[in-house]
């Protein structure tokens, strides 16, 4: 009996530091024990005026058939928290058809990571950092928040 209490709490403790994972045809995103999925978006944009937004995660769901179909030069932005967030130039030179993008999360040291992979936009390989927005954004959402 007591062997049965010591193996429930050993998968107890281990279900509560599995990373959680989200997987489609075209996106792989995990997080660490440290970071909440429901804070996370990350969106793909194009255009300045007219903008095409093309939402990939959100709510702790990865968005079903929200990718970019032609070539050209997107946005890629990651939020957290509404008070985190990372962007990205990428220039898709070709149909993105079987583009497979990857995100990492983790946090270290008080500041939260992202390692990013993608198949055809070389640019998004890398480990970056969230940064915190400066103090003049940070007014500008919060009364866009209040309305």
């Amino acid at each position: 009996m007591r062997n049965k209490f010591t193996i429930l709490f050993i998968l107890i403790s281990m279900t509560q530091f599995a990373q959680s994972k989200f997987e489609n045809e075209k996106v792989e995103i995990s997080f660490d024990k440290n970071i909440d999925s429901k804070k996370v978006s990350i969106n793909l944009s194009q255009g300045t005026w007219k903008i095409d937004l093309y939402p990939i995660f959100q709510n702790s769901e990865l968005v079903q058939n929200a990718f970019p179909n032609e070539a050209g030069i997107y946005t890629l932005t990651i939020n957290y928290s509404d008070s985190l967030f990372y962007n990205e130039i990428v220039l898709y030179k070709m149909k993105p058809d079987l583009e497979k993008l990857s995100f990492d999360f983790y946090q270290d040291s008080g500041r939260v990571f992202c390692r990013i992979k993608s198949e055809y936009a070389q640019e998004l390989n890398k480990e970056v950092v969230l940064n915190k927005f400066n103090n003049d954004l940070q007014e500008i959402m919060n009364s866009i928040k209040e309305k």
